[in-house]
């Protein structure tokens, strides 16, 4: 949404209350001036849309395995959840979604470890997820790099704010199972697979691709 520079004469006891808000909320003096305004004529801003995206995506996942991150911006959500590995170290699921290009994002999945072993298997895992995405829906726009995944995210932007984000949290919770399913079958590279496929085919028959 493009956003321009106005001149607005406001009264000082207005714009203090809007500061206090502002702060309260976690916003700058434009942004709760913004929402205010947009709420008042029954807009809705970009920002607003993800906002609901997210708080929908997190009411699904918590309660679970997952725990829930400080949010940098209204355009990011981020969450980890711990792999049964040895040490237990945490996976870091970070969406960003792009205020000016509705439905679309990234998702960026990251792991801070120096196991070599882990990174290594954390690659295959990522190979093996693309490949199997490739095989139902003609693959991803994906970069797996260093036991890193980053893949292009498109909502469908014909459902509702919290539609889209019980898909993206559907689709989170996917691999988030695949990966513990494949963690749990290192041992056989066959069954391991299959059981990566199951939870990404469970996710197909609940969600649309994205």
């Amino acid at each position: 949404m493009k956003k321009s520079v106005y001149s607005l004469v406001l009264s000082d006891d207005v714009v203090a209350a809007v500061d206090r808000a502002a702060y309260q909320n976690g916003l700058s003096r434009s942004a709760m001036i913004n929402q205010i305004l947009a709420e008042y004529v029954s807009y809705t801003t970009p920002e607003q849309r993800m906002r609901e995206i997210f708080a929908q995506a997190e009411r699904l996942l918590s309660g679970g395995v997952f725990q829930s991150l400080v949010q940098p911006s209204d355009s990011m959500m981020s969450l980890r959840s711990a792999l049964a590995y040895k040490y237990n170290p945490n996976v870091r699921y970070s969406v960003e979604l792009y205020p000016n290009r509705p439905g679309q994002g990234e998702l960026r999945v990251s792991l801070r470890s120096q196991n070599s072993a882990l990174i290594l298997y954390l690659g295959q895992f990522f190979r093996l997820w693309a490949k199997i995405e490739q095989a139902y829906i003609g693959g991803a726009d994906c970069v797996i790099e260093d036991g890193k995944y980053a893949r292009r995210l498109t909502l469908p932007v014909r459902l509702s704010e919290s539609e889209q984000g019980a898909v993206l949290a559907g689709y989170i919770r996917a691999m988030e199972r695949g990966l513990g399913a494949f963690f749990n079958s290192l041992e056989d590279a066959r069954q391991a697979a299959a059981a990566v496929e199951r939870a990404y085919q469970d996710y197909l028959k609940q969600y649309p691709a994205i």
